[in-house]
């Protein structure tokens, strides 16, 4: 017979004790920051409702144009599609984001383009796209072309300013970094635009203010402006976030994003945008694919998404940027991956294996166990701790000292 529990551990106790009471964390978790500082300060930043008209000369933050034709912004030395990669740092740095000129060549855009287009129709022709008001958004890029994959690596075969694109990542969020996602972003013609957010809202209402742990990587398969709905953004945003501690005063206006074709722009995950109203007769497209800290849940869950025959072919740094090297802080199946650094490259962090022999069919994993009872087949962790865990000897042994 068990024992009862104990009256404070009752629903009604801790619910009676919980109501009105002093929490210090209650509030700073619900504070909805930097949003509601955001809308508080900037009420023209209120996203129109779904099927609500959208006002044009009334001030609000989608009626805007690109930086040039801007009063606010047009004698200001805003970034422009640049290749020196100290202008591109320092950009990036004064005002949040910077733009890769020429970052795919002519014939590399139009093969990433084309697949794009050709993708986004077939789902919609399948019936399983995914559809908003605003957008078409082609997920799992990953699986969708060899040429995504590439891109995903810096392959300069497939993204010519690879290279300079990774080293730029690297310094602004050490080499560790992981993909978050890697999804294409389809404007339809008259859509509403989104809500000004940041990329690395996904952190909340927690402060960080000495670095980004989001950098998103765009690509802007087309020329775009404001007619065709250049993403919005407010350069500098992500300091006015900086010096307001983790909150939002008065903003500047955002602007619509003017490239060409082929242009990559980094953007701090801090850094205030949001889709544009595209105001052409024509779809418009961009591929945007978020890096982040590693310690940053994935919103791809690319353990279980990546098709088997990508995995079995995949090289050592595409697995890592997808999250296939753990250590004893992440990532860890079934306990494979203690031992691990989450490296490029290191054996005992491999998880991949334990993916491959799960799409197999042939992974048993470790189950209820007793001393001296053997298990009815054995667990599939022990032939991988034996094959690529360079510390079993070390864990055998103190196994062995503890008996």
């Amino acid at each position: 017979m068990t024992s009862p529990i104990p009256p404070e551990f009752s629903e009604k106790v801790i619910a009676t004790a919980s109501d009105g009471a002093a929490t210090p964390y209650r509030d700073f978790v619900r504070s909805r920051e930097p949003y509601q500082s955001l809308y508080e300060a900037n009420p023209n930043m209120l996203p129109p409702k779904t099927g609500e008209h959208l006002l044009w000369g009334e001030d609000k933050y989608y009626d805007t144009t690109v930086a040039r034709k801007h009063a606010y912004w047009k004698d200001l030395s805003l970034p422009k599609p640049e290749k020196d990669i100290a202008q591109l740092r320092q950009d990036f740095h004064e005002w949040g984001y910077c733009l890769v000129e020429d970052g795919l060549s002519v014939e590399q855009n139009q093969l990433v383009y084309q697949r794009v287009m050709d993708q986004a129709e077939a789902e919609r022709e399948l019936g399983i796209a995914y559809l908003s008001e605003a957008q078409q958004h082609v997920w799992s890029l990953v699986n969708k072309g060899d040429v995504f994959n590439r891109c995903m690596t810096h392959d300069t075969d497939a993204i010519q300013a690879g290279l300079l694109i990774e080293q730029l990542l690297d310094e602004m969020l050490g080499s560790g970094w992981h993909h978050l996602s890697y999804i294409a972003n389809i404007s339809f013609p008259g859509c509403h635009p989104q809500g000004m957010h940041q990329d690395q809202g996904l952190v909340g209402a927690y402060k960080f203010l000495d670095a980004p742990v989001l950098v998103n990587t765009v690509y802007v398969l087309q020329d775009v402006d404001e007619v065709n709905g250049g993403t919005l953004v407010i350069p500098g945003s992500h300091r006015r976030y900086i010096e307001g501690n983790g909150t939002f005063g008065k903003l500047p206006p955002p602007i619509n994003l003017e490239a060409p074709a082929g242009t990559v722009m980094l953007m701090d995950g801090r850094v205030l945008h949001g889709g544009a109203v595209n105001r052409s007769d024509d779809l418009r497209y961009i591929i945007t694919n978020s890096v982040v800290r590693p310690f940053i849940r994935q919103q791809e869950s690319f353990h279980l998404t990546i098709r088997p025959e990508i995995l079995a072919n995949a090289s050592e740094k595409f697995l890592w940027r997808c999250g296939f090297q753990a250590n004893a802080q992440r990532s860890m199946v079934e306990g494979f991956g203690y031992y691990g650094t989450g490296r490029l490259g290191d054996e005992s962090s491999a998880i991949v294996n334990a993916r491959i022999a799960m799409d197999a069919g042939e992974y048993q994993r470790v189950g209820e166990l007793s001393p001296g009872v053997p298990p009815n087949e054995t667990p599939t962790l022990k032939a991988i701790q034996q094959q690529h865990e360079t510390q079993r000897v070390f864990a055998d042994r103190l196994s062995r000292r503890i008996k």
